[in-house]
């Protein structure tokens, strides 16, 4: 019998990306699915912060590969129809639009689609060395305390065979079979609103030129919907058809006549060539699975949260659920961790997909009541920028202090927090403050903390941000952390801040080592 470390089940943009941030620490990982991902229309757009989570692997330059320009968050207008009239701009708050333009290292309008995800993610994990296998459908699963034994069919011919794992993560979506096999359900799942979501292909780009810089909607007496270009070619279109005459209250199936008579209403000329790929009826539902993990199960995305494409995040916050559990992961099979460290899996996630939904229901609640766009964006930039990457981490793997925690628009480094991005040059080369980072955990000081350099491990890296680096300035690193200026930030793998020391203590060596031994999960031992 095959033996993994990792069973992923669901290849999907979640799924690929969780395997692959696996795949990055070492551990040897089985993705499998019934179907082909790449036979799906592109529906879900990256944020910022997990373009930086690809970044942080090394996959910088793929993204600038495959990556396009596209409208940076919260900025729409609406239009009579894609040749029409605009009547309304709208963008965040200044202050917030100069928030989500500098908290990253990444360029706030750089974009791709799940498609591109799933396409450089499948390469990616084959590369470092995991195995992708379509086709195969999970069947069933049984866990106990040593392993998870997987039940995996071929969907051709129907061959049944097994492979074990260390661990089993769902990422097999909404309908998870996962998370039904384990007995979770979603008990605060509720529908927003039903509607129908169109994927085609036609030449808009030059017809509707504000979709490389704006989100755009279409309302008229005939369709109230979106236009959301799939690409840098503005060949590919997805459309979200909200409302329209006589729209049922249920869930309902458009035929691709009437599917395309709307689309033409939204495009406003009807010698467009539209080749409808598919027209699909959904419910706009947000909920959270009552367990995030049962023994050596864990659920990821939509197997663990679901939520309508309102705001964009529902994808992007599946794939910081599978980076805030690949370290993990790793750490507890190499021995660097115990078990104990994987218990603040599902507090944390669970912290950010709350976050990520309170936006989601926001907006859609907005949209569909044709709220004031300006209006609503002044309400829900704070949501965004917490759902995207500004949550707060409360759990075991969290040593945290009694200062006040920062908003949304306080760039201080706090526990439970991710290092805040800052602009820093070294040796002539620019660099980002999480680029002081790597795949083990980090300690942070400034000028003043040369005590802490003895501290290093080949488990703990230390950087120090000198004065040079940031300009000159010997308070940087001390104004960021809000500590003395020989204070540390001790940070994880994942770039959250997990334990803050104000000053230098009598043993430094000593206090890092105690903080580590409680963070891992390990009991303090004197030595």
């Amino acid at each position: 019998m095959e033996r993994f470390e990792a069973v992923v089940a669901g290849a999907g943009p979640v799924g690929l990306s969780t395997a692959l941030f696996l795949a990055d620490r070492g551990v040897r990982v089985l993705v499998v699915d019934a179907r082909d991902p790449f036979d799906r229309p592109p529906r879900a757009g990256t944020s910022m912060r997990t373009l930086e989570l690809f970044r942080g692997i090394g996959l910088g330059s793929t993204l600038d590969r495959v990556g396009w320009e596209g409208p940076p968050p919260l900025r729409s207008i609406v239009k009579d129809s894609a040749t029409g009239t605009v009547l309304h701009r709208s963008a965040p708050p200044p202050r917030y639009a100069e928030r989500l333009d500098t908290c990253g290292p990444t360029d706030p309008r750089l974009v791709m689609t799940q498609y591109e995800v799933q396409r450089f993610t499948a390469e990616e994990l084959r590369r470092r060395g995991g195995q992708v296998r379509f086709g195969t459908e999970l069947t069933g699963f049984t866990a106990d305390a040593e392993a998870v034994r997987v039940e995996l069919a071929d969907v051709g011919t129907g061959r049944e065979h097994q492979v074990t794992g260390d661990y089993l993560i769902g990422a097999d979506g909404a309908r998870s079979r996962v998370r039904e096999l384990l007995g979770v359900d979603l008990p605060d799942r509720r529908v927003d609103g039903r509607l129908n979501t169109a994927f085609f292909r036609a030449d808009l780009r030059k017809l509707l030129p504000e979709s490389a810089t704006h989100a755009c909607f279409i309302r008229n007496e005939q369709i109230y919907c979106t236009l959301f270009a799939k690409g840098a070619a503005g060949d590919r279109w997805s459309s979200h058809l909200m409302d329209y005459p006589g729209k049922p209250a249920g869930l309902a199936r458009l035929s691709p006549e009437r599917t395309l008579s709307l689309l033409r209403a939204a495009i406003g000329d009807d010698t467009v060539p539209i080749d409808l790929i598919e027209c699909n009826a959904w419910e706009a539902a947000a909920g959270i699975a009552s367990a995030l993990r049962r023994g050596r199960v864990f659920l990821v995305g939509d197997a663990a949260h679901v939520q309508s494409s309102a705001g964009g995040l529902g994808m992007n916050t599946g794939i910081q659920d599978g980076h805030n559990l690949a370290w993990k992961l790793a750490a507890v099979l190499r021995g660097q961790a115990g078990e104990a460290l994987l218990d603040s899996y599902e507090p944390e996630r669970r912290a950010a997909a709350e976050a990520s939904l309170a936006l989601s229901r926001r907006l859609l609640r907005g949209y569909q009541a044709h709220q004031d766009p300006e209006q609503l964006y002044a309400q829900a930039a704070a949501d965004y920028l917490r759902g995207m990457m500004f949550y707060r981490y409360d759990s075991r793997a969290v040593l945290t202090d009694d200062a006040e925690p920062p908003d949304v628009l306080d760039d201080r480094a706090a526990p439970g927090h991710r290092l805040p991005h800052r602009w820093l040059t070294d040796d002539g080369r620019r660099l980002s403050t999480l680029d002081l980072l790597g795949p083990q955990w980090t300690l942070i000081t400034g000028d003043g903390g040369t005590g802490w350099l003895t501290a290093g491990t080949e488990e703990l890296r230390v950087r120090r941000i000198t004065a040079a680096m940031a300009g000159g300035d010997r308070a940087a690193f001390a104004r960021m952390a809000g500590t003395g200026p020989d204070g540390a930030l001790l940070v994880r793998p994942d770039g959250f801040v997990a334990w803050r020391s104000y000053g230098l203590p009598a043993d430094p060596d000593r206090a890092v080592r105690s903080a580590l031994r409680t963070l891992l999960g390990h009991r303090y031992r004197q030595g």
